[in-house]
């Protein structure tokens, strides 16, 4: 799968009182009428239960300058409290918007599907927002990337896959 670029997201929700994202690039546009989105979360996520148990969600769509968030969202085991990537005075959506994202999609929960070890969220966007400029943040061959090439930050992470389906 690291052949395959994707443009890279945060899945995010409100833990408690606090603003909390996930790193996704398993997002996708499922229907424009109604609007309707699809991302995938790991099962055991705090994100995925969270969103399971609210069941509200946003979606900010990064841009090339948010490596440092996009980092952030993808910490296996970390916190992924979002208090100094959103506007606190915010409180209009229980899926908070990265500020500084090229675009943020307010949802409302529709269902979800348990597929192996990921439960695929679709979402019914109740509200939409976007910046007037700005380039994405892509994900390809284990690094982020921009549409100019590589973003800064981290190198590529090395994995060895082996493929289970075979």
């Amino acid at each position: 799968m690291s052949a395959l670029a994707a443009g890279v997201v945060l899945v995010t929700c409100r833990l408690g009182d606090r603003p909390w994202g996930m790193t996704v690039t398993a997002f996708a546009s499922v229907s424009a009428d109604p609007p309707t989105v699809l991302v995938s979360l790991g099962l055991e996520t705090t994100s995925a239960q969270t969103i399971t148990a609210t069941r509200r969600f946003g979606v900010s769509i990064l841009s090339e300058s948010q490596v440092a968030i996009a980092h952030l969202g993808s910490a296996p085991g970390a916190a992924k409290f979002l208090d100094s990537f959103v506007d606190p005075g915010d409180r209009s959506s229980a899926g908070p918007a990265v500020a500084g994202a090229l675009a943020h999609l307010d949802c409302e929960l529709s269902d979800a599907v348990q597929i192996a070890d990921h439960t695929i969220l679709f979402g019914r966007v109740r509200a939409a927002r976007a910046a007037r400029s700005g380039e994405p943040l892509l994900y390809h061959s284990r690094g982020y990337r921009t549409l100019g090439g590589r973003a800064a930050g981290r190198p590529p992470t090395e994995r060895k896959i082996r493929c289970l389906s075979s």
